[in-house]
Formats: structure tokens, C-alpha cells, sequence
């Protein structure tokens, strides 16, 4: 795949737009964080491997009731952690 684009001024800045199907081909979306480098005189973009976000039902998956266990009791209150209802 051969597309040319120009540098253009954003702002402040520079930027060049990227065109779809060349995201797609490369796996890269929206929003996602890149690493750039310069390699040979080239300009590198690596998109950066984002851990998947971990829910708390991903962590809770098969566990159940009988594995919890229910309270365990610690014995009787000493110190400042007495609390007068």
C-alpha cells in the first residue's frame, strides 16, 4: 500500500492524516496511543499494547457462594477500634 499525504499545520502543531483503510490494515484505533520513532531517516508509528481492561465481573467469574466462606470471626474487639453504636 503506497498513499501520499502532506504535513499539514494543526494549531500549533503539525500533523498528517492518516487514511482508514490504512488503520485498519495496521490494527490501529481511534484515540489509541502510538509510539513514534525515527529509523533510517523514516518516521516509525507502533501503536502501543494496552493492557485489556479487567472488569469485576471478569475477576469474579466462577466464584461462588460456597467459596467465599461467609464471616470469620477475629475474636473480641481490643484497642481503638471499639466503636460505640
Amino acid at each position: 500500500m503506497n498513499i501520499t499525504r502532506s504535513v499539514q499545520k494543526w494549531g500549533n502543531g503539525t500533523g498528517v492524516r492518516i487514511p482508514k483503510k490504512v488503520l485498519v490494515a495496521a490494527k490501529i484505533q481511534l484515540n489509541q496511543e502510538l509510539n513514534i520513532n525515527l529509523k533510517n531517516g523514516s518516521i516509525v508509528l507502533t501503536p502501543v499494547k494496552t493492557k485489556p481492561k479487567v472488569t469485576l465481573d471478569d475477576l469474579l467469574k466462577g466464584v461462588t457462594p460456597e467459596m467465599v466462606g461467609g464471616e470469620f470471626d477475629w475474636g473480641p474487639d481490643v484497642g481503638k477500634e471499639i466503636i460505640d453504636d
